[in-house]
């Protein structure tokens, strides 16, 4: 990924998945993303893993910066 790829791809999870994971246990955000992974085979493996790792990152960013 380029660094304007990973700004894009770090924006859309804010933009799009961090609103709904903010409220959502580490193990449900791990449940859901490994439900679409197998259901679709066309992702590349380890990417799940990297998108969690994202997500998480965020999350808990944003947590911090809310106390």
């Amino acid at each position: 990924m380029t660094i304007e790829e990973e700004k894009e791809f770090r924006q859309k999870i804010t933009d799009t998945i961090l609103p709904l994971a903010i409220n959502m246990t580490e193990d449900q955000i791990r449940n859901i993303i490994l439900t679409v992974e197998k259901e679709n085979s066309e992702i590349l493996e380890g990417f799940g893993a990297m998108l969690f790792e994202q997500i998480m990152v965020q999350k808990y960013n944003k947590l911090k910066r809310n106390i």
